[in-house]
């Protein structure tokens, strides 16, 4: 724990990366103080910027940035010029983490560890909190310790003492997981495997009392086979699979006995996509998948402008008499219609670039963290416009850079270390 708060560096680094430490520590709470870590962030980055280091934004910022400049562009030709600015400004996130952390004299890759680790043990202690503020309901109200495992306590209503979206949340929790599990298996000190292991089972349980399909997803996709392809040694490759499959059929043999667990991960998701079994079906993102498919086609290229989803899926509520996603001023729940509706197939392309290049540097970098961060992208995309909401766009924002700069300056390192080597 010392080691977290304790840094041998300049006093400028020193502050940037008190900075990022508690950026990390603020993101699972109200956007407001994640919101100012950030600004007091890039405050003191500008202060302390040198032009020198102006050199250092390439492509790579460009890229980081891309969803950014499809939002301004598309801007031009919105339907409504505040909305439009209203996109822009949510995702100034997005075109300044890459310029700061691509410029920052902190060396990332020195406490990316460490970060990372701060993070791990933040999400932990949240999950404990959420816990102990149901209990603590729970007591109040006089309810049987069944009610833990109830509608009241699952999702969303799991995490409304903290005001965060469950499948956020639950992004944070999965990222925090994977580290944590890799850690393990390179094997941490035993006093720390052990304090990890623990953090790794309260992880688990808060994700399965969040509920987040598409995050449990991706999170049993890249233990299955992220980890296995992380891991060179063919012995303990195999020893991981078959533990992974294990603890991955055990997981869903708990979910499918429990009632609240079946009813959001098996009956809601079949909900979801296919037939309806039960409720209002405007409730479900089938009904409003095929609204959007509506708008999508009036301009398919271009889209309809940035900031239109929201106004023009409104109207097409009211239309069909699907009022409760009118009144809630629902969006479409899946970041690539999204895209479409706003910008286009141009807007969805340069997206699905992005990725594709994320996913070719975590490939070859052999970066497992990168790797999981997009797959968790992927899978959350298909069911919330996390580009649309501030926490999502803060998680994109800030891990994206930050494992794609950290990484990159692992290889320079090693390169010149390599060249003193020879050089010597």
């Amino acid at each position: 724990m010392r080691r977290l708060f304790y840094t041998e560096d300049s006093i400028q680094n020193k502050i940037s990366y008190f900075h990022l430490l508690v950026f990390l520590a603020l993101l699972p709470f109200d956007r407001f103080f994640s919101t100012i870590a950030l600004i007091s962030f890039l405050v003191h980055s500008i202060i302390n910027f040198r032009l020198s280091r102006i050199r250092l934004v390439n492509r790579d910022v460009f890229f980081l940035q891309s969803v950014f400049w499809v939002t301004v562009l598309a801007s031009i030709y919105a339907i409504s010029f505040s909305a439009a600015m209203n996109s822009v400004s949510k995702q100034l996130a997005i075109l300044l983490f890459p310029l700061i952390l691509s410029t920052t004299e902190l060396d990332l890759v020195k406490y990316r560890s460490r970060l990372m680790m701060a993070f791990a043990i933040t999400c932990t202690l949240t999950v404990c909190y959420l816990y102990f503020d149901a209990f603590r309901v729970m007591q109040y109200d006089d309810m049987p310790f069944s009610s833990l495992f109830s509608a009241a306590f699952v999702n969303h209503n799991f995490s409304l003492p903290i005001g965060m979206h469950a499948t956020y949340l639950s992004a944070m929790l999965a990222i925090s997981f994977i580290y944590l599990l890799k850690r393990i298996l390179l094997g941490s000190r035993k006093n720390n495997r052990i304090l990890q292991t623990v953090a790794l089972v309260i992880l688990l349980a808060g994700l399965i009392q969040l509920s987040s399909k598409s995050v449990l997803i991706a999170l049993v996709m890249i233990i299955n086979i992220g980890f296995p392809w992380h891991i060179s040694n063919p012995q303990k490759k195999l020893r991981f699979m078959v533990t992974a499959l294990v603890a991955s059929l055990l997981v869903f043999t708990v979910i499918y006995s429990v009632d609240i667990y079946r009813t959001r991960y098996v009956s809601d998701f079949r909900n979801d996509l296919f037939k309806s079994t039960a409720g209002a079906k405007e409730n479900w993102r089938r009904e409003r998948w095929k609204v959007s498919f509506e708008l999508i086609r009036r301009s398919p290229i271009a889209g309809q402008g940035s900031g239109s989803e929201i106004p023009l899926l409104k109207q097409k509520y009211f239309e069909k008499k699907m009022f409760s996603s009118y009144l809630n001023e629902l969006n479409a729940h899946n970041q690539y219609l999204s895209f479409l509706i706003n910008s286009g197939i141009i807007g969805l392309l340069v997206f699905l670039a992005t990725l594709g290049w994320g996913y070719r540097k975590a490939i070859t970098r052999n970066d497992l963290l990168l790797l999981s961060f997009l797959v968790i992208i992927t899978a959350i995309g298909f069911s919330e416009d996390l580009l649309d909401v501030n926490k999502g766009i803060f998680f994109y924002a800030f891990f994206f850079p930050f494992f794609i700069f950290s990484k990159k300056k692992v290889e320079n390192s090693t390169s010149e270390n390599q060249q003193a080597t020879v050089a010597t």
